[in-house]
């Protein structure tokens, strides 16, 4: 017997050394894994809400919702290759839940409920930042994260596992004293019945197994809403997407890509070609399985048109109008007047502009009853109830009594990009929530639509830019000519294929590629719709635990602070399954060891701005009436080309 048990003894230690080799562990998609960091308190359990050693990884949805989460393999004692993780399904008493036979087209998500990505890494040099010591576009002067904290390899684009590159391949390679990890979608559909899905993600580098994790997914008997809060994102077609991919194609995959992770793409038009070039997307066939598009909101049109984006219509005159005039036509031809919020887009950051009461003028004053239901927008972060537009986008101003008190008079405020420590910034060196923020925030102060200034800027181009750079090579994305440098910002999405330049980092993809950051957005819209659910139970109960999460933002946070919701994931967990708690059929959903949702306290300082905090406005509530109107327009013309969208 003793041939054998030397045998078994000596497999048993060729085993323990291959798993001695990489830590194999599973976090959500709150955090962020830096590539050299092989010592985080998450790989113990620490902080991690759904995972810890020798459990399950744990996690819950509603019917109609994608949750996420990440495998992180950590090379700890040798380089490792051929490292792959998969995924083959989940199963329950009730049904499964697992990719359909031959469904591994990533531009198609029909009989896809589970996607996997490879996480690129790559060098982020430096923090943002700009003229002002300590301050940037994302934060003013000591909101910002600590100096050095995002500085080194970090992870953001999302490449699907199917097309992985050799720069980024999967299966996965990964040097000593490194990680590679993975991020999993599930997309649940609304058909799915409830029950308590079980699987395992195995994990092996060459061919050798280093772990199986077990996985359990509760689903509850209750379907996430749609689109519980409206977003819209700027990008470039012909000038960045066109240009740069060479792909006819792939401004529908962008619309596909962004529908699934309910996000809306700011559609904009100067005539109607422009708008007939867009139509699938506008009137919903685009999100049908007939073009292999399966998840929320499928047959429904993104629901927005902006015409003259950013002002690019220029002085308002009898000629542009009748261009309007025409589009105004065609939506009402097609039927989709009324299904799309259209809206002229005045002029970007000019408080003191004539357009907007110019443009108003002209549409009321004009014969076109289609054209009467065109509304005029800017962005500008006056006082919402005094501004001669119908639709008034703030930057970090939102001011939600003053919001309200526009609403009552017939105007729409919405909310756009992030600052620092009013609300959340989409730049890379900020956590992974950051974007995941404004979600919550969406929902819990009715802000009509949140606003990206752009999604593919990819070419440096404002005044004072860089010009073309290769996004996965390089981490500093944003210049202009008053110094301001920013990290990731202006870029939601990655080029599927670079034909133009940069082709050593092409992989071969008809489309764009997600972000971290676009995922995190996604999870805080989702997350807008457990607490629209349970308002309707208890409204008082579910602000409550809204505020608890997000103590000081917009008006009631004070300049100079931190942002008062953290850093971590977890906080953002535990809100949702309190919220979700607090649902018929959902109250099962425990944490494994009963814990419950623990508000963060108010910051200990709750003095606030008072009326905002746009940046150069310091004083602005110690101004009253007129005087702080010519203020706020004197700021925006001095800041106007300081900000993303102003390529002057």
């Amino acid at each position: 017997m003793r041939a054998p048990v030397a045998g078994l003894v000596t497999l048993a230690l060729l085993i323990a050394a291959s798993r001695a080799e990489a830590g194999v562990w599973a976090i959500d998609d709150g955090e962020k894994v830096k590539q050299d960091d092989l010592a985080s308190p998450l790989a113990q359990g620490e902080g991690n809400p759904v995972w810890a050693p020798n459990q399950p990884i744990r996690l819950f949805a509603m019917k109609n919702e994608t949750v996420a989460f990440q495998i992180v393999v950590g090379a700890d004692a040798g380089p490792l290759s051929n490292v792959t993780v998969d995924l083959d399904g989940l199963t329950s008493e009730s049904g499964s839940i697992k990719n359909a036979d031959g469904a591994n087209d990533p531009l198609k998500y029909a009989g896809r409920p589970i996607e996997r990505f490879v996480e690129h890494f790559f060098d982020i040099p430096r923090q943002s930042g700009g003229a002002v010591a300590n301050e940037s576009l994302g934060w003013v002067k000591g909101s910002g994260p600590p100096k050095d904290k995002w500085i080194g390899k970090w992870p953001d684009a999302l490449i699907p596992v199917e097309v992985a590159p050799p720069w980024s391949p999967y299966p996965m390679t990964i040097a000593q004293g490194q990680n590679g990890v993975v991020w999993i979608d599930i997309t649940v559909p609304k058909s799915q019945a409830p029950g308590k899905y079980k699987g395992n993600v195995v994990v092996k580098a060459a061919g050798t197994d280093l772990a199986s994790l077990p996985l359990e997914l509760d689903v509850v008997g209750i379907e996430l809403p749609d689109l519980p809060v409206k977003t819209m994102v700027a990008y470039g077609w012909d000038e960045e997407i066109g240009k740069r991919t060479g792909s006819p194609e792939a401004e529908k995959a962008f619309a596909k890509l962004l529908h699934r992770h309910r996000i809306a793409p700011m559609h904009a038009a100067r005539t109607t070609a422009e708008v007939e070039r867009q139509l699938s997307a506008l009137d919903g066939s685009l999100f049908t399985a007939a073009n292999g598009y399966e998840g929320p909101n499928e047959g429904a049109g993104d629901g927005i048109l902006s015409l003259g984006a950013y002002g690019t219509f220029g002085e308002p005159t009898a000629t542009t109008l009748q261009a309007v005039e025409s589009i105004a036509d065609l939506l009402a031809q097609k039927g989709l007047l009324e299904k799309v919020d259209t809206f002229v887009y005045a002029i970007d950051e000019d408080c003191g502009s004539s357009y907007g009461a110019t443009w108003k003028s002209l549409i009321d004053g004009s014969a076109n009853a289609n054209v009467k239901k065109v509304r005029v927008g800017w962005t500008c972060s006056g006082d919402p109830t005094k501004q001669p537009v119908d639709i008034v986008m703030q930057l970090a101003t939102f001011d939600p009594e003053k919001a309200k008190a526009a609403r009552a008079a017939g105007k729409e405020v919405w909310s756009y990009n992030g600052v620092f420590p009013w609300n959340g910034a989409f730049l890379t060196d900020t956590p992974a929530i950051s974007t995941r923020v404004n979600g919550w925030l969406s929902a819990m102060f009715d802000v009509g639509r949140w606003f990206y200034w752009e999604a593919t800027f990819w070419y440096d181009g404002n005044r004072g830019g860089k010009g073309p750079y290769d996004p996965f090579a390089t981490g500093e994305t944003f210049h202009n000519h008053h110094g301001d440098y920013c990290m990731g910002d202006g870029v939601l999405v990655y080029p599927g294929k670079q034909v133009d330049m940069f082709t050593e980092h092409s992989i071969g993809l008809d489309g764009v590629v997600a972000s971290i950051r676009l995922k995190n957005w996604r999870r805080g819209v989702e997350d807008a719709g457990y607490l629209q659910l349970a308002r309707k139970v208890e409204a008082a109960k579910a602000d409550a635990i809204a505020k608890g999460l997000l103590p000081a933002v917009f008006t009631e946070a004070k300049r100079g602070t931190q942002p008062s919701w953290g850093e971590a994931g977890k906080p953002f967990f535990d809100a949702r399954r309190a919220l979700l708690n607090m649902l018929p059929g959902g109250e099962s959903v425990k944490a494994p060891d009963g814990s419950e949702f623990t508000p963060k306290p108010p910051p200990a300082n709750d003095e606030s701005d008072g009326g905002g905090g746009c940046l150069g406005c310091r004083q602005a509530s110690k101004i009253g009436g007129g005087a702080l109107a010519l203020l706020a327009a004197v700021i925006f013309f001095v800041v106007r080309s300081r900000r993303r969208g102003s390529g002057t």
